[in-house]
């Protein structure tokens, strides 16, 4: 089969067909360089498979084994940087809530982790579904834990019942994702995202909880002038 015809990926751990056992350091230089590519300025829509090829020194056939499709390849790529859900056992709901939010500080220490996610946007109006797919293999974990304390939230009383959870998570989410990656603003201590959970809470707990909406917790810290 010629090596630019798109064929079944083997899955992780499984020998693809042709009967050859897949090479652990191949899997990593492939990986290696479609980061290092799309790290350096290379957009999604300049990436191919010649190019990881070139800077792996793998056959192009060798990806195809491996990765259907370029899309594939670049998903892939991009789950090896995710960093694994922090540990949330035993935590009451704002703790959990700030450790999640936090992780992405983590995560957004890795500069070229910036512009791969940035490349990865740029393809958004033309590629949808690649954007819903890397929503669904690299954030989905963090996704349903920060929607698992949620639930939990609400089933406690703790969160108003008519919280829309799915909102909730974007509400969370979405100022650290703006600093970090659209303004690029370094986040320097776990103080921003406690600021986002208290903000967060303070309009979603109910009265039973001990504060009602536009009551804020005494752990709330004071406002500060906005930075331009």
């Amino acid at each position: 089969m010629p090596p630019h015809v798109e064929r079944p990926a083997a899955a992780p751990g499984q020998t693809p067909r042709g009967g050859r056992q897949r090479d652990p350091a191949a899997d990593r230089a492939i990986l290696d360089s479609t980061l290092g590519l799309l790290s350096e300025g290379c957009s999604f829509g300049d990436l191919s498979m010649d190019l990881v090829a070139q800077r792996a020194g793998v056959a192009r056939a060798t990806i195809y084994r491996r990765w259907r499709n370029k899309e594939e390849l670049v998903l892939a790529a991009l789950s090896t940087l995710d960093l694994p859900v922090p540990p949330l056992e035993g935590l009451g709901l704002r703790d959990q809530l700030v450790a999640l939010v936090d992780q992405l500080r983590h995560r957004g220490q890795d500069t070229n982790l910036h512009r791969l996610i940035g490349s990865l946007l740029g393809e958004a109006v033309r590629r949808p579904q690649l954007v819903e797919r890397f929503e669904d293999t690299v954030v989905a974990a963090r996704r349903e834990a920060m929607l698992r304390a949620l639930r939990d939230g609400v089933a406690s009383g703790e969160l108003r019942a008519d919280l829309d959870l799915n909102d909730a998570v974007e509400l969370l989410t979405g100022p650290m994702a703006a600093r970090l990656i659209l303004r690029q603003r370094p986040v320097e201590s776990v103080a921003f995202a406690e600021s986002i959970v208290d903000t967060f809470l303070n309009g979603t707990r109910t009265t039973r909880a001990g504060t009602g909406p536009g009551t804020a917790p005494d752990h709330l810290p004071p406002p500060q002038e906005p930075q331009l």
